[in-house]
């Protein structure tokens, strides 16, 4: 999975920052979050996920968190266009705008990709915290509180959305070849687009009032009556939880974290016997990027019993860029691929589930063994068949599918 994405990203950004990577650049995955901790500050207890240093990227494997708790897939984008960045700016670019640029990378592959906006940012917002953008490096490496680093990577990800939505991508790049010649925010700025920093954090202010301004105002409310939902919820009373949960979910769409409005909706419709709304509650979880792997299984499950196993299938897909370490997803959506005629998802999925070293694994090879077959690739059928066999000799269903592939060869 890691290379395919890694291969995908680099010939995007190839094309998108107009240059090539002429040299190598190594990528370290770490297993466990404390040894990717040494390897970057040289102490544990780092709360990043990935740190570039130019032409190495360190990053935490998605064992290394609780499960949907991290999207690697969003923090290797992340990473890899601070690669391109500091190799066009010879590394004299401010924190603030290859933090930005990297925020806003996340979300161009996908709007459910990148981080949600937290409790923090939205106080942050409310309140006028936010620094004038010529000041927005001190969020990052003189921080007043430390959420102030949070609301800082967020902001400086708007502000790029800004630039990007108001002048265009090429835009950015010239900003990078100005700060390549190391001037400062607010002369770049002038230069660049044509007003005063002064009055960009003008403009840049009123956009981002209209993108979460509401959301932040109202955020106040949610907190009061949020409460009573959840404990509406944890009570089985599915009557109040239909009754203020989406008023309460419309306040804070954002927020798909533990016992969110959307989670809780659904399974009240579900307990209502109403699966439809169920399944329009947690698309629209899934779409503000809900990450935890136990609704997105359950989800696929309801999306199954539906007859829309495209659908399911989709949900499970979202899975592997968040924590693939579940053999049950690979074997649920190996099999779905299958059904579908998804020939190479089948294969990729099956793999996994034989890499995972499963309780079956006897019935792991034969699945992967049966995807290779219908891709008419006989000969890594044929070996699949006899791993299957070594671990269970008297395999009947194995020995079957051994005769029909060697039937007619001596």
């Amino acid at each position: 999975y890691v290379q395919a994405e890694l291969d995908r990203a680099i010939a995007t950004y190839d094309k998108k920052y107009k240059t090539k990577l002429t040299e190598p650049f190594q990528l370290e995955m770490y297993p466990d979050h404390e040894d990717f901790a040494v390897r970057t500050m040289g102490l544990p207890g780092l709360g990043a996920l990935g740190v570039a240093f130019g032409d190495t990227v360190a990053m935490d494997s998605p064992s290394a968190r609780p499960p949907g708790e991290f999207h690697w897939a969003s923090t290797l984008w992340h990473e890899l266009s601070h690669v391109y960045v500091l190799k066009l700016t010879d590394h004299k670019v401010p924190r603030w705008f290859t933090e930005g640029i990297s925020v806003h990378e996340e979300t161009q592959v996908s709007k459910e990709w990148g981080d949600r906006l937290d409790p923090p940012i939205l106080k942050a917002v409310r309140e006028k915290k936010l620094l004038p953008v010529p000041e927005l490096d001190k969020g990052f490496q003189q921080p007043d509180t430390p959420s102030q680093v949070l609301v800082s990577y967020f902001q400086a990800g708007r502000v790029v959305d800004y630039i990007v939505q108001t002048w265009g991508w090429d835009k950015v790049l010239s900003m990078i070849a100005s700060f390549k010649r190391m001037r400062p925010t607010s002369e770049v700025i002038q230069a660049e687009l044509g007003m005063s920093a002064a009055e960009f954090d003008k403009k840049f202010l009123a956009w981002l009032d209209a993108q979460v301004g509401r959301m932040a105002n109202d955020f106040g409310e949610w907190e009061k009556k949020m409460p009573g939902v959840v404990k509406a919820a944890q009570a089985k009373d599915w009557t109040t939880v239909l009754a203020d949960g989406p008023a309460v979910r419309d306040l804070y769409p954002e927020y798909v974290g533990k016992m969110s409005a959307y989670e809780l909706l659904a399974n009240a419709y579900s307990a209502n016997k109403q699966p439809d709304k169920a399944i329009e509650e947690l698309w629209r979880y899934t779409r503000k990027g809900g990450r935890d792997p136990e609704i997105l299984k359950r989800f696929s499950s309801m999306l199954i019993a539906a007859g829309q196993e495209k659908e399911a299938a989709d949900v499970l897909e979202r899975l592997n860029w968040i924590y693939p370490i579940d053999a049950d997803l690979h074997e649920k959506l190996g099999s779905l691929h299958a059904k579908l005629g998804d020939k190479k998802g089948a294969i990729t999925e099956f793999r996994a589930l034989v890499a995972m070293n499963p309780g079956d694994r006897a019935g792991a090879h034969l699945q992967l063994a049966k995807a290779y077959r219908a891709n008419n690739q006989l000969q890594e059928a044929t070996d699949q068949v006899y791993l299957a066999l070594e671990v269970a000799p008297g395999y009947k269903e194995a020995q079957k599918v051994l005769l029909e592939l060697t039937a007619g060869k001596p």
